[in-house]
């Protein structure tokens, strides 16, 4: 997979022309279906049940320190499968993190704890083998600036870039500004800690020299609040504001040598002392990242999806569904091992079932999707990659306790948008 990103990402930054590539586009869409699904995962963990009334997105608060930290956590989510990419420049990406790194971060933000408690026992009914899905579309955004696609093609697959105004498109400008304000105001609290922390000593650190409600912390804080901020804000696509500030560790230094003059002979620590913080910090600069989201009241609706042509036929919004069972191997001793392979074979015949009615589906012009399929080349292979978006509804052990079932569902709202006369 990583090999795939590569090779577009290669070819991408080879040539910077005022139009994106078709391997370009193809990498934008990926990019874009991968924002996509992150906000859908988001909005499966925020949307969990804690209590009768309440939500996980309410009990940490919209736009509040913990919902950042749960989005930043779902930027580890990994690719399930291979991107799907149609011939009309749509991707689709899948997108799983583990259910259990999820409920450490619940955890941790106190608002749930071990499984089976409120919060992770909901995500845990929509779990698959131990993680939480979800799938997003996207296609290249148009008019993207070269600095935005270069960027974007020199990321690593792993990483999630900037791509503004991908994920920014409901809200005002307004909430841009307050979600930069306040990811540079979580900065300076973030590089304040971080300094006050710094050891003097066996047990003595800055915040001993800093004191409290002291002009030597005035001049501190003041200090910090003075650091430029280190590059441009950053819009990232989950709706994330991110703001960098660092400073040297010799300037950290010289402003902990101001603090001690200030204390005169009340100071305990010695210029040598505090010259030994570039030993013990073990770094030449100090450097934080702080986040911020737009407040609730600045995000509108998202941008709507503009149908054209003619009404949807009645297929178009149908959900197929197949099942397929596979019985545990007599062969194999490993009860978890005999469980994988009976649900891979499980998904393989269900996946043969859903072929099967696809095939059958009467296209517009009078056709089934097979006899298209026979004399075009390209719809054949858009077939073939809606079928491995398949999603499973049921994914279980069969009732008698001896194998596995799966059950899988196709919408084919896809099927019809790309069956139709291609420009």
């Amino acid at each position: 997979m990583a090999a795939v990103f590569l090779i577009w990402a290669g070819a991408a930054m080879a040539a910077e022309p005022a139009k994106p590539a078709a391997n370009q586009q193809t990498l934008l869409a990926i990019r874009v279906a991968q924002a996509d699904a992150l906000d859908r995962l988001a909005g499966l963990v925020l949307g969990a049940r804690v209590s009768a009334g309440k939500t996980v997105g309410q009990a940490v608060g919209e736009g509040s320190d913990g919902e950042v930290a749960i989005r930043v956590l779902l930027r580890s989510a990994r690719m399930a499968s291979e991107p799907r990419v149609y011939a009309d420049g749509l991707a689709e990406v899948d997108l799983e993190i583990p259910l259990v790194d999820v409920a450490r971060q619940l955890r941790d933000l106190g608002i749930a704890g071990a499984p089976k408690t409120p919060g992770v026992a909901d995500l845990e009914l929509r779990a698959i083998d131990g993680c939480l899905r979800a799938s997003g579309t996207g296609r290249p955004p148009p008019d993207l600036p070269a600095d935005v696609v270069k960027r974007v093609a020199a990321a690593r697959p792993e990483d999630l870039p900037e791509m503004f105004p991908v994920g920014w498109g409901g809200v005002t400008a307004a909430g841009r500004v307050a979600a930069v304000r306040e990811a540079r105001r979580r900065a300076y609290l973030a590089m304040a800690a971080l300094v006050r922390d710094i050891r003097l000593g066996q047990a003595d650190t800055v915040a001993d020299l800093a004191g409290r409600d002291s002009p030597e912390s005035t001049t501190l804080d003041v200090f910090i609040r003075s650091l430029p901020v280190a590059g441009d804000p950053r819009l990232m696509p989950d709706r994330v504001a991110e703001v960098d500030v660092d400073v040297s560790v010799r300037e950290v230094i010289r402003i902990l040598k101001d603090l001690r003059a200030l204390r005169g002979g009340r100071a305990r620590w010695t210029a040598d002392d505090i010259d030994q913080v570039s030993v013990r910090v073990k770094t030449q600069r100090l450097a934080v990242t702080g986040r911020g989201m737009p407040p609730p009241e600045s995000l509108g609706p998202p941008p709507a999806r503009v149908a054209g042509g003619a009404p949807l036929p009645d297929w178009a919004t149908d959900v197929l569904e197949a099942r397929g069972a596979a019985r545990f191997s007599d062969e194999v001793a490993d009860r978890e091992e005999a469980r994988v392979l009976a649900a891979r074979s499980a998904k393989v015949r269900a996946l043969a079932g859903l072929e099967k009615q696809v095939d059958a589906v009467a296209l517009p012009d009078g056709r089934t999707v097979r006899e298209r399929g026979l004399k075009d080349e390209v719809f054949r292979q858009d077939v073939k990659t809606l079928l491995s978006s398949a999603k499973p509804s049921q994914y279980r052990a069969t009732d008698d306790g001896k194998g596995w079932e799966v059950v899988l569902r196709l919408p084919l709202l896809r099927l019809y948008e790309f069956s139709r006369p291609r420009e």
